[in-house]
């Protein structure tokens, strides 16, 4: 993709540069033998194997389960680079199930996000940033460097969005410091329980903005100091940046990952710090190196099946997917994730929710079954018990780590 942004009048200059959307990993457990998990391209088993996107250009897929439904549906933005329409944003709705997978491009009403429209990119970014139980979405832009926010008024069943003026985006200020194109990244950065942002542009530049607000009342400041912004020293002039942060080797810290580049938070939970850890024994090594990276970056690693395995899937330059599995089977072995369950269900008292590993920091909601929030919770301990406050009915308990959901039950409470 080629964006050409004009400087003012007196001082002209073409800046031409490839901007793929961001790299966004979710959280699974990372393998701990020596062995490295090597991811390789799997054409035959690709759920979205048969579709291209219509205007047949760069695709930014981002994977959520946007109905609470269980599995996983799929968002694709665009980059039109011809001027003559403004990019859209595409749903790919998953009408199998948990284990087996099979999308379906739907238009119209159906798509939840099909009023958006961009200047010549979109970037759909998907994340709970209010903690009110369902997902918003922010939108990175070409051109202006904005960072569009689509507020979720529905319900984590029925999805409806909103565009909110910049009064109402606790990111408008990106517009005002990213340079022509807004990539952005989300995690907590500081420790505190909310969702810091890192916005990559066209500039080469790592834009941090941390929220100083909290998990339910989002507010960010835009931190101009390189001592306090943690991807500050990783930024290059003019370079390319697909960025994603996730906490790969599961030691409580957030990891970052450029393109397929690996850096190890070897910081602290408060103050976060990059190192290169490309080589480490437990980096992925994924397929996207040399010049393959600039036609199919960005990754998005998923669990499609839930079999605790995480699949990559990223865009094209020519508007298709590219899907990779893990290839050699002692790192899928050691690359599970725990299981997790509810039990007894149903129950006449108490639940108790196994989340299968202690130190991962979890968000339990449970809502009723009209999407309504009952409760949140925020837990550390590998088992939370539940319950005595519902009254007799059908609920849904829902565990989200790293913003991912990573089980949705139903659950009877009985008299």
């Amino acid at each position: 993709m080629n964006l050409h942004t004009q400087q003012p009048a007196t001082s002209y200059r073409r800046v031409a540069t490839l901007i793929i959307p961001l790299l966004i990993i979710a959280a699974f457990p990372a393998p701990v033998a020596a062995q490295r998990a090597a991811f390789m391209i799997n054409h035959q088993l690709n759920p979205l194997k048969s579709f291209v996107i219509a205007s047949r250009t760069e695709s930014h897929p981002y994977f959520v389960d946007i109905d609470a439904d269980g599995d996983q549906d799929c968002f694709v933005g665009e980059y039109t680079h011809d001027g003559a329409r403004f990019s859209k944003v595409y749903f790919f709705r998953n009408e199998g199930n948990r284990t087996n997978p099979n999308f379906k491009l739907v238009s119209g009403a159906a798509n939840p996000l099909n009023e958006v429209v961009t200047n010549t990119l979109s970037i759909p970014y998907l994340i709970d940033i209010d903690l009110d139980g369902d997902y918003d979405c922010f939108v990175g832009e070409g051109n202006t460097g904005a960072l569009l926010y689509y507020k979720n008024v529905g319900t984590p069943t029925q999805p409806s969005f909103e565009k909110q003026s910049a009064a109402f985006n606790p990111l408008n200020m990106v517009r005002y410091s990213a340079s022509g194109v807004a990539n952005p990244a989300f995690g907590d950065m500081d420790g505190d329980g909310d969702q810091d942002c890192v916005v990559a542009d066209q500039a080469g530049l790592l834009n941090y903005y941390r929220n100083v607000g909290n998990a339910t009342q989002p507010h960010f400041q835009h931190v101009t100091s390189s001592n306090d912004n943690p991807f500050a020293a990783l930024a290059k002039s003019g370079g390319i940046y697909n960025l994603s942060l996730a906490d790969w080797d599961k030691d409580g810290l957030m990891d970052l990952f450029i393109n397929s580049a690996y850096f190890r938070n070897t910081g602290t939970k408060q103050k976060a710090r990059f190192t290169s850890g490309t080589n480490e024994k437990d980096a992925p090594l994924l397929q996207n190196t040399g010049a393959a990276r600039y036609s199919y970056i960005p990754l998005r690693l998923v669990d499609l099946n839930e079999d605790g395995i995480p699949e990559v899937f990223q865009g094209t330059a020519k508007g298709g997917f590219v899907y990779q599995t893990i290839s050699n089977s002692k790192a899928v072995q050691i690359a599970r994730a725990p299981s997790i369950g509810v039990s007894p269900n149903p129950s006449k008292s108490t639940f108790t929710l196994n989340l299968g590993s202690a130190g991962a920091a979890s968000t339990i909601k449970i809502m009723d079954m009209q999407g309504k929030v009952i409760s949140i919770r925020l837990t550390s301990s590998p088992e939370l018990k539940f319950g005595n406050e519902l009254q007799s009915g059908v609920y849904v308990v829902q565990v989200i780590q790293n913003n991912e959901v990573i089980y949705n039950q139903k659950i009877v409470k009985q008299q």
